[in-house]
């Protein structure tokens, strides 16, 4: 009877997160369907109207469908306002697709019920008892709903370390290309080209950057937009250098400069900081795992020896 109910509830909330999944992405309309039907609207009474108003919405047409693709991929192109919640973190996370967000939602909210369920299950397969049964039915209703937003947290760490570890190096690339003569578009793709292999992070952050200076944004937004979409704060004060710099029109060559020598001193510090606290990270393997063998190893055979000496004088 409880496996009934287990399951039932299972199902009952799989089906229901499945429905308001599927809800949320009926909702959703593509802006090109949009075009599409206000064309269509608007050539429906208009029959008789001239030739050259077809060629003109032929043409807004195709340069829509040639952009579609762009806007399409220019997800994280959204403000730090508007990307708040688990939003901010699937775009910190690189996670930029348009269902990523529902998907998480989805994963988030049908693991529990389903390992609740197979704990039951295994649990009254290996007949073990109620209260046990309880117990792990507890635990991993807990970890199920904490487990999402702790591998997606993890992912945000690992990529954040990636760029602060690849940033100073992509501002040395910066400032070569700035002082050679490029602009600060142009040194963005050349960092986007050079760090696809080293670094996908990094690139894809500078890709994006380019790509939304290029689609129109301003270039104070979109390296805001960039700020705020990777979380770094290495990354944060270098947009803060680049807005000052702009606005106040000082020497970018010679800001980045200045900039990437104190980034590399900090990777330096951090480097230094890590090989530091090795020595008391070791502390406690050497004391729960390496001192218990070593007395084994060598109080054992005396201890031995002692025991076999005072058991037969004790007898006597």
């Amino acid at each position: 009877m409880i496996l009934i109910v287990a399951v039932s509830v299972f199902l009952a909330t799989a089906a229901g997160a499945f429905g308001l999944y599927w809800i949320l992405e009926s909702r959703q309309e593509s802006l090109q369907q949009r075009f599409k039907e206000v064309i269509g609207k608007a050539d429906a009474p208009g029959e008789g109207v001239a030739e050259s108003t077809g060629k003109w919405i032929d043409m807004i047409r195709k340069r829509f469908t040639a952009k579609t693709a762009v806007e399409t991929d220019l997800v994280a192109m959204l403000s730090g306002k508007e990307l708040v919640g688990g939003r901010l973190l699937l775009n910190q996370a690189g996670y930029r697709s348009p269902g990523a967000y529902h998907a998480y939602l989805l994963v988030r909210w049908a693991l529990p019920p389903l390992v609740v369920t197979l704990s039951l299950v295994g649990g009254k397969i290996a007949g073990v008892e109620n209260r046990s049964i309880f117990l792990a039915i507890l635990i991993a209703g807990i970890v199920g709903f904490l487990l999402p937003d702790f591998a997606l947290r993890r992912r945000i760490h690992k990529r954040q370390e990636e760029i602060t570890d690849a940033l100073p190096d992509g501002l040395d690339l910066l400032v070569v290309c700035v002082e050679a003569g490029l602009g600060l578009n142009a040194a963005f793709v050349k960092i986007t080209e050079e760090f696809r292999l080293s670094s996908p992070a990094l690139s894809e952050e500078f890709d994006i950057v380019n790509r939304e200076m290029v689609a129109g944004k301003p270039r104070q937004e979109a390296l805001r937009a960039l700020s705020e979409r990777t979380g770094v704060e290495d990354v944060k004060s270098l947009v803060a250098m680049l807005i000052q710099t702009e606005k106040l029109g000082t020497s970018l060559a010679q800001s980045l400069r200045v900039h990437s020598d104190s980034l590399r001193l900090r990777r330096r510090q951090r480097a230094e900081e890590a090989a530091a606290k090795t020595t008391i990270k070791l502390v406690f393997p050497l004391v729960f795992l390496m001192f218990p063998a070593l007395f084994i190893v060598i109080l054992g055979p005396g201890a031995l020896q002692i025991i076999k000496i005072l058991i037969p004088m004790g007898a006597k």
